[in-house]
């Protein structure tokens, strides 16, 4: 046993039992005490009936480990799982619409509540033979808390495991980016973390006052993984309390800063994990990803119906791996079928977001850790990935009840300006060269803001065609061949009412850059 685990033990010592009884090492109800790079985790095994009430007994076993010399970070959970040798706990009944919550039980989140009441129980679960009508929401209940900074959570899953959702997770994230807007990603499958290899990440986060960890960033984006923590290929063992705290330290304890959205590569399934996300995180929606055959469709409808129950908004479907271009003869190849994603949104009525095809950039990109739409954004998967970005934030901000009307455009001055005129009534000109160097490209918005690329000698350009990419967004075609910046409404408003200071921005780094317009 390490010096540092022996520490631990014997102020695990100090604290109290239940009911004052002996102290939580000697009664059995500490499990055994991991430790990485400084940081400790455990569990304290309390009937599941007290839960809430022994709340301040987890406070009191963190408080005293916190205080050790060398420990850089703690997390304590409790759980009802019986310690070896103990008899298990009898579990209190599960609450349904008619029925009372038992005198100290654990509050449970009325996403949940209503999802238990409809049968709704993690992998395998069948609906009840009789589904109760979901709860309405008690007065006075607690709201999710957010995160500090960050406007929105969005949560990218699968049914299954290999289809390619942490390589769409990544792209989304930094698609997201390409379109103007402050983005992260968090890895949430903590068994499994791809995330470092995907942004080809490597080292540990620091802390920043002691306490709150500096979140790695690759290509400008904010990104947190267990994978950061643990050496690759290194298993982890652990069970479900502490998987549950690694995520909340993960989401809540990292200083992301102010972020527009913050996507969450969750873990394949529909089990408890899966549910206590939805229950301790205020998702804004999530992105189901599939491929197009039939075994993957059968495990994107659980997803689905998973996250419906729960009252998450399904912001919409990508089929990934849609279809198989030869680099050699350009011929075209359905491998795992096609469109089978896109007939299933339409069945369930939910939105489609875009295919996305199967190439060899899009493979050899990934494991090198070069996402393919922040290092080819003039690529056709660069470009399917923005769009799918742009579709995603339309649905998340019509979600949200802030989903803009298409503006009227008009190309002015022989393709020297735009005319923008919002349902609002304000109308605004914009200039071709502003435009274009402040296009929402991963040319200009993909990188940190010292690796950004500032485009200068664009005095002179002109818009050549506006392409309309559904209700959502405009592609602006220049005269110099540039036609990759997605502009979501959104976007353009920004533009419109910040255009003198970000003009003023962009001018000063031509400066500081020496170079001209």
């Amino acid at each position: 046993m390490s010096d540092l685990k022996a520490q631990v033990i014997e102020r695990l010592r100090r604290v109290k039992g239940p009911d004052l009884d002996g102290n939580i090492v000697d009664l059995g109800l500490v499990s055994d005490v991991l430790i990485k790079d400084g940081r400790v985790y455990f569990s304290i095994t309390v009937p599941a009936s007290r839960a809430e009430e022994l709340e301040p007994l987890r406070g009191a076993a963190e408080k005293v480990v916190r205080e050790i010399e060398g420990v850089t970070g703690v997390v304590a959970v409790l759980t009802a799982e019986a310690a070896p040798g103990q008899r298990r706990p009898q579990a209190p009944a599960r609450p349904t619409a008619s029925s009372t919550p038992p005198t100290g039980a654990a509050r449970e989140h009325p996403r949940v509540t209503a999802a238990r009441a409809q049968g709704v129980t993690g992998d395998g679960a069948r609906p009840a033979a009789q589904k109760a009508a979901p709860p309405a929401p008690a007065s006075g209940v607690k709201q999710t808390a957010g995160v500090p900074g960050v406007k929105h959570i969005v949560a990218v899953a699968s049914g299954k495991g290999g289809v390619g959702k942490s390589t769409v997770a990544v792209n989304l994230a930094l698609g997201f980016q390409a379109i103007g807007l402050k983005a992260g990603i968090m890895d949430a499958d903590i068994y499994g973390p791809s995330q470092p290899r995907l942004l080809g990440i490597t080292g540990k986060p620091t802390q920043a006052d002691g306490k709150k960890l500096v979140p790695m960033e690759a290509y400008g984006l904010k990104s947190m993984s267990m994978g950061y923590m643990v050496e690759e290929g290194t298993p982890i063992v652990w069970r479900g309390p502490m998987v549950v705290g690694a995520l909340n330290q993960m989401l809540r304890e990292v200083l992301w800063g102010d972020l527009d959205v913050l996507v969450i590569d969750m873990p394949p399934g529909t089990g408890d994990v899966q549910l206590t996300i939805a229950q301790q995180v205020p998702l804004a929606g999530v992105v189901i990803v599939s491929t197009p055959q039939d075994l993957a469709l059968i495990d994107a409808r659980k997803g689905l119906a998973m996250f419906k129950k729960v009252s998450v908004p399904i912001l919409g479907i990508v089929e990934n791996m849609s279809y198989f271009i030869a680099p050699d003869t350009g011929a075209r190849y359905d491998i795992f079928g096609h469109g089978g994603a896109k007939a299933e949104a339409e069945k369930v009525g939910v939105p489609f977001l875009g295919e996305v095809p199967l190439t060899m950039d899009v493979r050899e990109t990934s494991d090198s850790g070069r996402p393919i739409t922040a290092t080819a954004p003039d690529s056709a998967p660069a470009q399917v990935f923005r769009e799918i970005a742009a579709k995603a934030w339309g649905e998340l901000e019509r979600a949200a009840g802030r989903g803009m009307k298409p503006p009227e455009l008009e190309v002015m001055h022989d393709g020297e300006a735009l005319r923008v005129g919002f349902a609002t009534k304000d109308n605004h000109e914009l200039s071709a060269e502003f435009l274009r160097v402040l296009s929402p490209s991963a040319e200009v918005q993909g990188h940190s803001k010292e690796q950004r690329v500032t485009v200068g000698g664009k005095k002179n350009v002109k818009i050549r065609e506006l392409r309309g990419v559904g209700n959502y967004a405009v592609r602006i075609v220049f005269d110099d061949g540039h036609d990759t910046g997605l502009f979501t409404w959104s976007y353009l408003h920004m533009l419109s009412l910040q255009k003198d200071k970000k003009w003023g921005e962009y001018l000063a780094e031509l400066k500081a850059k020496g170079l001209s317009r």
